[in-house]
């Protein structure tokens, strides 16, 4: 669908705004939000729909959401004044108030009906697939956030352990969270047959847990538990649930052995409100100085509030070693130094938690211990099958290792195992890659333009086009492509290039790097 107004189109499928047939560049979130008050331009959208909508829910601070409601005004050429195309009503919200005029189906400017977006994925025939929603909090008490948070990762972490189950990694499924569309989407956008939802209460000490299990395509409830617990006994409600859920999907697993996940979270909203704005300062800006900074310092603030909380020092290993590997933090050594030192203390503080292995495993894969990291990995991915983070880190550990069929198809499982998730376009740069290092240049090239169309400022998955085309001997569209690279990374160098794409990337754009 497109929006027309004011001389301008926003296109939702192409995921482009132009104005007077010339591209405005767009961040994805703010992109989101603009395309959300234009569909419901009719009322006033209140923060917490921006939220639900744009953020899944998430907790997200009040200079956040004003900074993207400027840019989403600087995108559209709103100056507030003679203008005016969004306005905010004190006290309620913001509302959409110039003309707009929906048009067909998207299209690009050639003609063509070809989305940036993929088709939604294809359900996995042979065993049962299921997606665990985010648990919702039907109180006030942010505390029991963390709380069912954490129990919905169990379920998650559990199920996937049981064998013959598919199931839908976590940064997937909880974006879909309060006002989360019927079941029968979810089930066609994720690719599964199940859906679990789950909402939960709280009254002083006591905590209410209903967790109901759908078949997406019908809709029909097939399972609901109720439970009323002591609020510090939640955890011990993961197998019970999992084993339910068993019980209605596949009666010959009901024997399956549990080993219980504990993992040790944060009980501090403040550190667990800077580890999501680490996370959103690296998905709204993409890779950059700027970003890897302000991502940093947040974790370093929530390590400092809680220096037990594994997965902070994880994450802040990650993006210090990543930031390292492409130049993008101002002295390496030290990062370096840090990435070792944070991911060998988040491991020590919680060594058999998944997603803190396989944060940690990829960060010293990135710095260069691959056995130490490999481990990990591996690790990683044995307590939690469904952690798409750790499959792809495992796939672009075993490519780099020369092992392809086997780097490709992990890979290929990761992104599988989390169709919505917000790295998906990254991810599909390191696949990219991978297909460029095997020797698969017609699929890597294709893997590589379509992550560049979804994102605009991944200039990475330039570089990988540019270094298929010239294998290709297409060098007049290889020089394009890099100039695109060079134009969104003003600091991109074949040094750079050399350290994460490898010698025979940089040896083959130096004959384009004019």
């Amino acid at each position: 669908m497109k929006f027309v107004f004011s001389g301008q189109i926003l296109d939702a499928g192409l995921r482009e705004l132009r104005r007077n047939r010339e591209l405005v560049p767009v961040e994805p979130q703010v992109f989101d939000l603009l395309l959300y008050l234009l569909k419901n331009r009719d009322r006033v959208v209140t923060k917490d729909d921006l939220i639900a909508s744009v953020w899944g829910g998430r907790i997200v601070s009040d200079s956040t959401l004003t900074s993207r409601i400027n840019a989403a005004r600087t995108a559209i050429g709103d100056n507030g004044k003679s203008q005016a195309l969004l306005r905010t009503i004190p006290r309620k919200g913001f509302r959409f108030v110039g003309e707009v005029t929906e048009g067909g189906p998207s299209s690009s400017d050639r003609g063509t009906s070809e989305h940036v977006a993929d088709p939604p994925p294809q359900l996995i025939a042979d065993r049962p697939s299921i997606a665990v929603l985010p648990i919702e909090n039907l109180s006030d008490d942010r505390g029991l956030e963390l709380i069912v948070n954490g129990l919905a990762e169990d379920i998650i972490a559990l199920l996937a352990r049981v064998p013959g189950f598919f199931v839908i990694a976590r940064a997937s499924s909880f974006l879909y969270a309060r006002n989360a569309p019927e079941v029968r989407q979810i089930g066609t956008e994720l690719g599964v047959r199940y859906v679990v939802t789950g909402s939960a209460r709280s009254s002083e000490a006591r905590v209410r847990i209903t967790v109901q299990l759908v078949e997406a395509d019908s809709g029909n409830q097939l399972w609901a538990g109720r439970y009323d617990v002591d609020r510090d006994n939640t955890l011990d409600l993961q197998d019970e649930i999992a084993r339910q859920i068993i019980v209605e999907l596949e009666p010959a697993l009901t024997k399956a052995e549990f080993s219980s996940v504990r993992r040790r979270r944060t009980d501090s909203v403040d550190a667990w409100t800077h580890f999501r704005q680490a996370i959103g300062a690296i998905s709204v800006q993409g890779w950059n100085e700027e970003s890897v900074a302000e991502a940093l310092a947040q974790l370093r603030q929530a390590t400092a509030i809680d220096p037990g909380f594994a997965l902070a020092r994880a994450l802040l290993a990650l993006i210090s070693g990543f930031g390292s590997s492409l130049s993008l933090v101002a002295d390496i050594d030290a990062a370096v130094q840090t990435t070792r030192a944070e991911a060998e203390r988040a491991v020590a503080i919680d060594p058999n938690a998944s997603d803190v292995l396989g944060f940690a495993g990829c960060a010293f894969v990135d710095v260069g211990d691959t056995e130490r990291g490999h481990a990990l990995l591996v690790r990683a991915v044995e307590l939690d099958p469904s952690n798409a983070q750790a499959h792809v880190a495992f796939g672009a550990s075993e490519v780099r290792r020369g092992r392809f069929d086997e780097g490709i198809r992990s890979l290929k499982l990761g992104l599988r195992s989390s169709p919505r998730d917000l790295r998906l376009t990254f991810w599909s740069m390191l696949l990219a890659d991978g297909l460029r290092r095997a020797g698969r240049l017609e699929e890597a090239l294709d893997v590589a333009t379509k992550a560049g169309r979804r994102d605009g400022r991944l200039y990475g998955a330039r570089v990988v086009a540019a270094c298929v085309l010239i294998q290709l001997n297409r060098a007049d569209e290889a020089r394009r492509m890099l100039s695109d690279a060079r134009r969104i990374r003003p600091a991109l160098s074949l040094e750079e290039i050399k350290r994460f794409f490898g010698n025979r990337a940089a040896a083959d754009l130096s004959s384009v790097w004019a």
